[in-house]
C-alpha cells in the first residue's frame, strides 16, 4: 500500500492559512493567538479544513492521529472528534463515512482509522477535519497500483471567510459536513475559512485588523449570537464592519443575524435591529457590496425548536434551513465574483 502524509503533494490541504508555512491544522497563526489567548483553544483546531485529492483507489485508507480528544455533551462524538469524507465532484459529492473515535474500552481515543471502498474510477475526494480536536496528522492510504492526483479546483481562488459563533464554527451539527459554511462549499464548489470561535467572537477590532489582511473573495459577519446583549452588539457590530471595509473597498460582505429568531423573538429583534443598522447605513453612505441574510426565515414557524439541539445551536434540520436560505444571497454574488454571474 501506498501511503501518503497531507504534506505531500499532489494532495492540497484547504482552508487552514498555517498549513503551507508550517505544517500546522491550527486555524489562527501563533502570533495571532499570543495577542489573543482567548483564542488560543479554539484557534488551534482544525475547523473547516479540508484535504483534498483525486485517485482512481478501490480501497481508501485514512488514519486520523489527534492530539487532544474532547468529549461535547451537545453533539455526537463523530462531529466532535471525526473527519467526513465525500466522493466525486464537489457540487454532486456522496458522503461514504466518518473516522472518528469509537469510544470502546482498551482503544485509544486520540488514533482513529478505517477503509473505505470505492469504485475504482478517478474521482475527487473531500475530507472535512474534525470540530474540535487539534490535530497531530493524517495519514492516507492507497493500493500500490492505484494512481493519486490534484483535486479539481475550487472556483475561488481566494477564500470565502466566515467570522462567527458556535453556529459559525459548526455546533451543533451532527457531523462537520453537514455545517452550513461546509455545505454550501459543496453546493456551490467553494473554497472557505471557518473563523467560527465558540464563545469567543466579540466583533474584536483585532480580530477585524487580521482578517482585514487576508485576502478573500467574500466576508461573511456572523458573530450575532458571541455578543453577550444587543447593547454589546451596537457598541462593535458597525465598527468592525468598517475595518473590514476601509481595507477592502469593494469586497462583498454579507452580514448575517442569528437562526434563533422565532425561538427567541424579542431578543432576536433588538439584535437584528443592530446588524441591520450597519446595513442600512453602509448602503446610505454608498456601499454597493454590502449584504443582509435576517434569520427571521431560518427556521419553520410551525416548530422552530425542531431545528435545534437546545433552543441555540442548530441540529442537522436546522443547519439544512440555514443552509438554504444563505444561500439564497450568497450564491448569486458568489457567481458574480467568480465571473459566472
Amino acid at each position: 500500500m501506498q501511503m501518503f502524509s497531507c504534506q505531500d503533494m499532489p494532495i492540497r490541504v484547504f482552508g487552514l492559512m498555517n498549513f503551507y508555512k508550517n505544517g500546522s491544522f491550527m486555524r489562527l497563526p501563533e502570533e495571532m493567538m499570543e495577542k489573543m489567548p482567548q483564542l488560543r483553544q479554539f484557534g488551534s483546531r482544525s475547523t473547516g479544513g479540508r484535504v483534498c485529492f483525486r485517485t482512481n483507489a478501490k480501497q481508501l485508507y485514512i488514519k486520523l492521529i489527534s492530539k487532544t480528544f474532547i468529549r461535547d455533551v451537545f453533539t455526537t462524538q463523530v462531529a466532535s472528534s471525526g473527519l467526513d469524507v465525500y466522493v466525486g465532484e464537489r457540487t454532486e459529492g456522496i458522503f461514504i463515512g466518518s473516522v472518528f473515535p469509537t469510544g470502546l474500552r482498551g482503544t485509544n481515543p486520540n488514533v482513529s482509522e478505517k477503509t473505505f471502498e470505492l469504485s475504482g474510477e478517478m474521482t475527487d475526494i473531500t475530507i472535512y477535519l474534525p470540530k474540535n480536536e487539534i490535530l497531530d496528522h493524517i495519514e492516507i492510504g492507497i493500493e500500490d497500483e492505484a494512481k493519486i492526483e490534484a483535486p479539481t479546483p475550487y472556483e475561488n481562488e481566494k477564500p470565502v471567510i466566515f467570522y462567527g459563533s458556535s453556529i459559525t464554527e459548526g455546533g451543533c451539527a451532527g457531523r462537520v459536513g453537514n455545517a452550513y459554511n461546509a455545505a454550501l462549499s459543496r453546493q456551490l464548489n467553494m473554497d472557505y475559512i471557518n473563523f467560527g470561535f465558540s464563545g469567543s467572537a466579540k466583533g474584536e477590532p483585532e480580530m477585524a485588523e487580521f482578517i482585514a489582511d487576508i485576502p478573500m473573495s467574500i466576508f461573511v459577519m456572523d458573530y450575532d449570537y458571541n455578543a453577550p446583549d444587543a447593547e454589546y452588539l451596537a457598541k462593535t457590530h458597525e465598527p468592525f464592519f468598517k475595518i473590514i471595509r476601509e481595507k477592502n473597498p469593494t469586497l462583498p460582505i454579507i452580514l448575517l443575524s442569528n437562526p434563533n429568531y422565532r425561538i427567541k423573538q424579542e431578543e432576536s429583534e433588538k439584535r437584528l435591529a443592530v446588524i441591520r443598522a450597519t446595513y442600512e447605513n453602509a448602503v446610505a453612505n454608498g456601499d454597493r457590496n454590502v449584504y443582509l441574510v435576517s434569520g427571521e426565515n431560518f427556521y419553520a414557524e410551525s416548530d422552530p425548536f425542531a431545528c435545534t439541539v437546545d433552543g441555540v445551536h442548530p441540529n442537522d434540520c436546522g443547519f439544512y434551513h440555514m443552509t438554504k436560505e444563505v444561500r439564497k444571497i450568497l450564491e448569486p454574488v458568489f457567481r458574480s465574483v467568480c465571473g459566472k454571474a
